[in-house]
């Protein structure tokens, strides 16, 4: 077992909980078996032949695709489900004498069941939601078992890829009888200006011991860098077996505070004390801001803010649902060079990390509950378990999430099948009573969403309006705000489009007319119905330039000329340009496994795929919400046998001008009016470049040459040194090349790779859609060009050594350092 330590991007802060109050990494040497095992194993079972892992662990993602065999489908993404059996024995330390021992699960997926030496803690059918037991009247000296069983035998449990198993950390939290319990401090700012900002704390204390107790609360609001700002401190008489709130206020001169582009966060630390003996401390990050809503836009500090937003599934590709805090870092770090300031939760409560990151990183967060209400939409989903759960489950992800000043918007639920205006009031009130100062909304609550006809009564209760895809289709916006121009919104779900990784197609596609989804098909609209409803993307050529690319019909084009009802830049035009709509969370981020036909794994919903590398999507968005000088042109430039083919070549460009060359001839300088700029280029090889300027100067420029026979093999590392804690990961990005060192885009190469030291392979990928390979393998095939490889260290230290071959092409190889942890 470790000592907890959070460890923060940007700059970090390190907690060191102090021995009073000891919060250790419950995440290594567990036992784990698959299979339908009677509960009697519970205790008094061998378990020498069972495997040993560390969490987090998502047992599904290390399965085989299969269409049929799994009893998954393609919603939830044609991997095996199961029964899955943890066991971790541990040996009781003489410091636990006289304390509280607890255990906190962040995620388990899903309906867990624990015993502690053979008697049962509980049970949780929610799989996202954290939880926590009480170990301390069933532990005992010497050694002790605890036995975790997830039951994802029915395994029809969402409709994305869900993962199964122990994904997220455990906590062994060591403590006094008299103790703030978790979630216990709520941290609000009911005074926000430039000069001065008033805090208030509601603290819980409990009493667990045999005696009434007098404790002092002592709350220290320090800055990131460690100094004072501010400080209160109470005395408490707590009776036995009860439970206190005190309140306590801060006055914080010239405060710091929170926003997107300057993420100020403030440590908030709780002491009791018991005579001046320390008994409990805990510490977390706060932070300061003032927003306010209305009809006239979000405003954020004072200046009015757009939300340029994404819906992110929990997954992350080859990991599953298990998810390495580095790779989850990464994940982010790339979503913010895009110029992304807010990321719904889609359609879950996520890991606490996860939270603890946006809010030093700087993202906006619409924090999602549900799915779905009552109705299951996938047969075996949360709805089963809504009417007997859904209040607790609610309380607790409120309790856990709300001090964390990265959450702007709390989401009760997503195009919810058949749900009422009365759960709606319900789940609205439940949250207004426990976190009043943020509003509520839900993804999606037009009469087409399947609530009921009566459309005033979809928003009636909700602080804000949600849109998803009604909010893509012509007029939508301006007939609502014609009916309620009281109301304000944000697209939660806008817009939808589609693109593949280095595929191009100069003819534009829609889903309904051109690759329909299952659930069109069942309720099909001729086209001449529907086509009045979306807007128009003109073709970029009379004729398909690229009718090779009919051979892969799971594929979309990387033009933005794919989509459901809307461009993304049309969309983004749109929103921008109506004061009473915050923004929008566009669908997706990252491609994710599940909701996609066999033969694909995934859709190609992402602007970046599923690997992590950026789709040319990605660089549209950056010209539209960064302001770093940037050009970005599409497609590549290796088409051979095309010689003398007009190609449609694009730019995306935040800068005043671009002019674009061809083999050093200038093509011509278009002005950048909000447009994507268009050149038709008869093709020839050699360099294509584009030259962004400002004030005449060039700022940024972007180029393509083209490749020659594929060659050899790069590989990047995200990092030259990594700590040998069984924790750390390391992502390779990999590239077939030629010998000048062009990147060959349409490379398929069958690439190996050779890992030694101390380090294991937990994943590869290469963001194919219909690549079902295994990811735990050390070989992989490149899609368009490129391959994808993450590694984790183990407990020893030493020189990690990661090689990869393929036939014919020169190998590439990187040396990495681990360093004892």
């Amino acid at each position: 077992m470790y000592r907890r330590i959070f460890v923060l991007p940007v700059l970090f802060f390190f907690f060191f909980p102090l021995k009073a109050a000891t919060s250790l990494s419950f995440d290594f040497d567990w036992k784990f078996a698959l299979g339908d095992y009677p509960e009697s194993i519970q205790r008094d079972f061998d378990d020498s032949s069972w495997r040993i892992l560390q969490l987090p662990h998502d047992w599904s993602i290390e399965g085989t695709y299969h269409p049929t065999e799994n009893q998954t489908d393609w919603q939830s993404g044609y991997l095996p489900a199961g029964i899955g059996w943890y066991r971790k024995t541990f040996s009781f330390d003489d410091s636990w004498k006289n304390r509280k021992i607890r255990i906190l699960f962040d995620g388990v997926y899903l309906n867990s069941s624990v015993w502690l030496n053979g008697h049962l803690l509980g049970k949780r059918p929610s799989g996202y939601i954290s939880f926590e037991y009480d170990l301390t009247p069933y532990l005992q000296q010497g050694e002790n078992v605890l036995t975790v069983k997830v039951d994802h035998s029915e395994p029809l449990s969402a409709r994305w890829y869900t993962g199964s198993g122990i994904y997220r950390h455990v906590w062994l939290l060591v403590g006094h009888s008299v103790y703030v319990p978790t979630w216990g401090v709520y941290f609000t700012t009911p005074e926000v200006s430039v000069s001065k900002a008033i805090s208030k704390i509601r603290t819980i204390l409990r009493n667990d011991s045999k005696d009434p107790a007098k404790i002092t609360l002592e709350t220290i609001l320090k800055t990131r860098d460690g100094k004072k700002v501010a400080s209160a401190r109470n005395e408490v008489s707590c009776s036995s077996g009860k439970q206190e709130e005190v309140i306590q206020q801060l006055e914080v001169d010239a405060p710091l505070l929170w926003s997107p582009q300057y993420p100020q966060i403030y440590l908030l630390e709780t002491n009791l004390k018991d005579k001046n003996k320390l008994i409990d401390s805990r510490q977390m990050l706060v932070g300061i801001r003032e927003a306010s809503y209305s009809v006239k836009g979000f405003v954020l500090n004072g200046k009015a803010l757009k939300i340029q937003g994404v819906c992110d599934h929990h997954t992350a590709g080859a990991l599953g649902a298990a998810i390495p805090d580095q790779s989850l870092e990464r994940r982010l770090k790339i979503l913010k060079a895009m110029g992304c300031n807010a990321i719904r939760t889609a359609h879950n409560p996520y890991a606490p990390e996860f939270y603890t990151m946006c809010d030093t990183l700087g993202f906006i967060v619409m924090n999602e509950a549900f799915d779905g209400w009552e109705k299951p939409k996938a047969i075996h989903d949360y709805g089963n378990y809504f009417k007997e759960w859904w209040k607790k489950d609610l309380t607790d992800f409120i309790l856990r999430d709300r001090n964390h000043p990265c959450v702007f918007f709390w989401s009760i639920g997503n195009e919810v099948s058949k749900g009422s205006p009365e759960t709606q009031q319900k789940l609205v009130s439940l949250i207004h009573s426990l976190d009043p100062g943020r509003p509520v909304t839900q993804g999606g609550t037009d009469p087409t969403r399947g609530m009921t006809t009566d459309y005033d009564k979809n928003f009636r209760s909700l602080d804000l309006v949600g849109f998803n895809g009604n909010g893509e289709e012509v007029g939508e916006f301006e007939k609502f705000h014609q009916l309620r121009p009281d109301k304000y919104g944000v697209g939660t779900e806008v817009p939808h489009t589609y693109q593949t990784r280095g595929v191009y197609r100069t003819k534009t596609a829609w889903r309904r007319r051109d690759f329909p989804a299952p659930w069109e098909l069942k309720t099909p609209i001729p086209w001449d119905e529907f086509k009045h409803r979306v807007f128009e993307i003109p073709d970029l050529s009379e004729n398909e330039v690229f009718p090779e690319e009919s051979e892969y019909p799971y594929y979309q084009s990387s033009y933005d000329n794919a989509s459901v009802r809307i461009s993304a830049r049309k969309s983004w035009q749109r929103t921008s340009s109506f004061p009473w709509l915050f923004g929008e969370f566009r669908w997706g981020s990252f491609d994710y496994l599940g909701e996609a036909e066999w033969p694909q794994r995934c859709g190609n919903f992402g602007i970046i795929d599923i690997c992590g590398f950026p789709k040319d999507h990605y660089y549209l968005y950056q010209s539209l919400w960064s302001e770093k000088p940037m050009v970005h042109l599409l497609p590549h430039w290796t088409h051979q046998g095309k010689e003398g083919v007009s190609i449609p070549v694009v730019v995306y460009t935040n800068c005043e001008s671009v002019e674009l060359f061809l083999n050093n001839k200038s093509l011509g300088e278009q002005i950048y009016t909000g447009e994507q700029l268009v050149w038709q280029v008869p093709y020839e090889s050699g360099e294509i470049k584009a030259v962004a300027r400002n004030n005449r100067q060039t700022v940024a420029q972007k180029s393509y040459c083209t490749a020659g026979k594929a060659n050899k093999i790069s590989m990047q590392a995200d990092r030259p040194m990594v700590r040998a804690n069984r924790k750390d990961v390391v992502h390779f990005e990999i590239d077939i090349m030629d010998a000048k060192g062009n990147m060959c885009p349409m490379a398929s190469n069958d690439i190996r790779f050779i890992i030694t030291g101390p380090a294991r392979l937990i994943a590869v990928d290469n963001g194919d859609p219909v690549d079902v390979s295994p990811y735990k393998i050390p070989q992989r095939k490149a899609f368009r060009g490129k391959a994808f490889l993450i590694v984790q260290t183990t407990g020893e230290s030493g020189t990690i050594t990661v090689k990869a071959v393929s036939e014919g092409l020169k190998p590439a190889e990187v040396k990495l350092v681990s360093l004892s942890d």
